[in-house]
Parts: structure tokens; C-alpha cells; sequence
């Protein structure tokens, strides 16, 4: 199956620097994520983390590997999630989601992207659906970003 990208959007009024450290470390990206409670592990390259997490009021994880950081003229970083208890993961394959950071006039654009190879012909045809749930997700955790370094938090 092809592999699916979902992408969004978001100028925030701040340096790169800044925006990067609210992703980059784990204690400060638990404070602003909203659907992440926990950060178990580290953001660096080959790095497993755990992440303790609330997806429509239930509790659940997700276990992922850093495969991809960027942090000179390309600020970028991206987990493979290896595994959740929602299970999406068995649905799909190459499951990777992460942020990248550009420079821009004003401010610093973030980039939220997931991708995915859909297992079988049903969750391909669902993909509608699929996608407008992960365009609100990435959407509602780059606000959450955009205000948290906005704000200086």
C-alpha cells in the first residue's frame, strides 16, 4: 500500500531555539503536550522513549525510537512508534510521526507530520476518516505548542 503523510501548520512567534527546546526535551514536551501525561526515555538519535498518555479519557502508552535529528539549518525529529495500546500500530506499518522547524520571518513555522503504510484494503478505505482524526490531533498539539512558547511557559 502507499504510504500515507498527514501534515500541518503553525507560525509561532518565537525563535527556533526556543521552540526547539519545548519539543527537544522530554520533561518540558510532556508539560505542553496535551495528550501526553509521562515521558519515559530520551529525545536522541536511537533513543527509546515511553510515552504515558490520555486518548479520549482512557489511559494508554505509546513505546517509540528516535530515528531522525536534525538541529542545525534543518530542525528536525522523528520517532518510529513501534508500538500503542490503542492499537493503530497493527493496522499500519512505518508508523512515524515528528516536527520540523524553519526559520521564518517573525517567527519559527512548525511542522507537524505523521506517516503510515496502511496494513490492509479496510484501513486503507478509511483513510478519510483516518486523516481528519490526525489532522485534529496534530493540530490541536501544535496550538498547545504555540502557546506554551509563546507565552514563555
Amino acid at each position: 500500500m502507499p504510504e500515507v503523510r498527514i501534515e500541518d501548520k503553525v507560525l509561532i512567534h518565537a525563535p527556533v531555539g526556543a521552540v526547539w527546546q519545548a519539543i527537544k526535551n522530554p520533561q518540558v514536551h510532556a508539560r505542553w503536550h496535551p495528550y501526553i501525561v509521562r515521558i519515559t526515555g530520551d529525545h536522541r538519535l536511537g533513543a527509546m522513549r515511553i510515552c504515558s498518555v490520555v486518548l479520549g479519557g482512557k489511559p494508554g502508552a505509546t513505546q517509540e525510537r528516535c530515528i531522525e535529528i536534525e538541529e542545525d539549518e534543518q530542525w528536525r525529529i522523528t520517532w518510529a512508534i513501534d508500538d500503542d495500546t490503542s492499537g493503530f500500530s497493527r493496522r499500519v506499518s512505518d508508523w512515524r510521526a515528528g516536527f520540523d522547524l524553519e526559520h521564518r520571518e517573525g517567527g519559527t513555522l512548525v511542522t507537524a507530520h505523521s506517516t503510515f503504510r496502511p496494513n490492509n484494503v479496510l484501513v486503507w478505505l478509511m483513510n478519510p476518516l483516518i486523516g481528519c482524526r490526525f489532522h485534529h490531533t496534530q493540530r490541536t498539539i501544535l496550538k498547545r505548542l504555540q502557546n506554551f512558547v509563546e507565552e514563555g511557559c
